[in-house]
């Protein structure tokens, strides 16, 4: 049992620890935290569905014109939330850019937002000038007649690679709400973080939000820390309800003829894409890349049953689809990797010449460059030489890489985590189940995919444990029947010191940073809590001195907050100095 003197919010008298459990003021017989309802709610809910914890938490900073970085795993949400809000301002006369990192997100954003037009009964024009207007560009659009409507347009939907071309046509705009879709595309151009903050409505508080499940954060991005307050983290968690399957040794056809419609298969290259293309044409199947995607307009008809595409990082099918209802599980031929060749050193970052340097550690050749690291960029010609020397002719034995000479391959298995994470989405009914096949010739290269993905906490089951019948029929009912899924939900963690917030931020991965009243708030997302770690800068309260014996009435501690008097620096707890007798005073309240 404890009391808090003159702490209750609502009568402003003791606050007793009975009231604290049961969250009312026994006084006024209130709630002492009681959740307001506001509009955006009952919009949202029209649109989608009921807010998560965590989508009401974004849309409460948006509303207070606070720019964040929105660090959740994928599949969570976050996309509908940033169209959803676009169009809310929309309806308050308010201007907003969404950026996406494809033309196909491009196409699926506007078709969401179709639908949630009509569901709200707006008169929404697409391309055309109506109560609410919505111009969207990509490569068919006609660019005249949406560059002639530019100025007139509520929202304008994009990709980053329009904001990097055509910013002529921007610089003089000034957004209320900017929503970057996938922050790692924007940030491929630096000058894209110039640009952002450029047309955004700083001076009426406008609002920029960076969706990210995997970002990479370059220096430039540290420019939204110094500009907006915030800075840029990442997930190591991923919401996803998949069967991982190493498929060697069994037939594609069998799994397509088992596992029906909603395939999408990746290769590694065009080349490959073109072969299964040819390979597979009984079993109506499209090919869907960067430059070309009419095959995925058909897959969306009905007319085309699966989709063959590039397992890049940036490739249209692995980050630029979001159909939970239609894509139902995904192949892989061959793991997704990166290579890195000998000719390829001169290009190679700063950064991946310290891992090239540590993989090849052993060689006295290498060796005398490792303390020198943190300055490499002082050693890099030298370093990129004798990388040449080693690698034309040593291999290493690495567990989760393969390196052979001349050839270091790396396992992507963050690719492998966006592509295969298009079968399994959070939807209103819950979270979809799919199935991820990968075929893999290399023994080597397999080996040290199965090793890296053990990072993420992926396993693989072989095919022989795989039941393909009922494998479809739980992925059919996860899209049918209604299911509770446990959601990420905010948390505020509360330490003393910001070196241990940041520390305790730091073990669950690279957390994003706010800054309120210049204190930093760590955002880093767990399994099944968004994490907000701050610290108090020290003691918020202490024991009063003038009630009880030294603060204690019976057994019952009495606790108020901390005061610090302005005109002498003596801490005390009572309503005056008790030193000075001064009024003047900063209150940790």
């Amino acid at each position: 049992m404890l009391i808090y003197e003159d702490l209750c919010p609502i009568c402003g008298k003791d606050l007793s620890f009975e009231e604290i459990e049961k969250g009312i003021c026994l006084t006024e017989k209130k709630k002492i935290c009681e959740e307001l309802g506001f509009e955006f709610e009952s919009f949202f809910e029209k649109c989608v569905a009921p807010l998560r914890e965590i989508q009401r938490m974004w849309a409460k900073r948006i509303l207070r014109g606070e720019s964040f970085s929105l660090v959740a795993p994928t599949g969570i949400g976050k996309t509908s939330f940033g169209l959803s809000m676009a169009l809310f301002l929309a309806t308050k006369g308010k201007k907003s850019y969404v950026i996406f990192p494809t033309s196909l997100l491009v196409k699926q954003a506007v078709s969401t937002l179709k639908l949630f037009a009509e569901k709200l009964k707006l008169d929404a024009g697409f391309n055309e000038i109506k109560n609410i207007s919505i111009g969207f560009y990509y490569s068919e659009v006609k660019k005249d007649e949406f560059v002639e409507n530019l100025r007139n347009f509520d929202i304008i939907i994009t990709t980053s690679q329009f904001l990097a071309k055509n910013f002529e046509m921007l610089k003089d705009f000034r957004f209320h709400f900017i929503f970057v879709d996938d922050v790692d595309a924007v940030l491929k151009s630096s000058k894209n973080v110039d640009r952002i903050l450029q047309v955004l409505a700083r001076e009426e508080k406008g609002v920029l939000v960076v969706s990210t499940a995997t970002a990479k954060v370059g220096r430039k991005a540290e420019l939204f820390r110094k500009v907006l307050n915030f800075s840029i983290g990442s997930s190591q968690f991923y919401l996803r309800n998949i069967e991982d399957v190493i498929a060697n040794g069994a037939s594609l056809g069998e799994i397509l003829t088992k596992l029906g419609k909603g395939g999408i298969i990746y290769a590694r290259s065009i080349e490959e894409c073109e072969k299964l293309y040819e390979n597979l044409k009984d079993f109506r199947v499209g090919i869907v890349t960067s430059k070309d995607s009419k095959d995925f307009e058909l897959f969306l008809k009905g007319e085309i049953d699966h989709l063959i595409g590039t397992a890049h990082h940036y490739g249209a099918l692995v980050r630029g689809i979001d159909l939970p209802e239609k894509v139902r599980f995904a192949v892989f031929i061959g793991c997704p990797v990166h290579g890195i060749k000998v000719e390829d050193i001169d290009r190679v970052s700063p950064s991946m010449l310290k891992i090239l340097a540590h993989l090849y550690r052993d060689d006295e050749r290498i060796e005398k460059f490792i303390p020198k690291l943190r300055f490499v960029e002082k050693v890099s010609e030298e370093l990129r030489k004798a990388l040449k020397e080693v690698m034309t002719e040593k291999e290493v034995l690495v567990k989760d890489a393969v390196v052979r000479k001349g050839e270091i391959i790396f396992p992507d298995v963050r690719t492998y985590l966006q592509a295969s994470g298009r079968t399994s989405r959070l939807t209103v009914s819950g979270l979809t189940k799919g199935a991820s096949f990968v075929f893999e010739s290399d023994e080597e290269i397999l080996r040290a995919f199965i090793e890296r993905a053990k990072i993420f906490d992926l396993s693989f089951k072989s095919f022989s444990e795989i039941d393909l019948e009922r494998l479809r029929k739980e992925i059919d009912e996860s899209r049918e029947v209604r299911r509770e899924v446990k959601l990420i939900k905010p948390a505020l963690f509360i330490v003393e010191s910001p070196t241990k917030a940041k520390q305790i931020a730091r073990f669950f991965g690279k957390p994003g940073i706010r800054f309120i009243d210049s204190v930093p708030v760590y955002e880093v997302p767990t399994e099944n809590y968004l994490l907000l770690i701050t610290a108090t800068l020290g003691h918020i309260t202490d024991l009063v001195t003038n009630r009880g014996f030294h603060g204690v009435e019976g057994f019952t501690p009495i606790y108020t907050t901390i005061k610090r008097c302005k005109n002498c620096g003596t801490q005390f707890t009572e309503s005056t100095c008790p030193k000075c007798k001064g009024n003047e005073f900063e209150d940790s309240r």
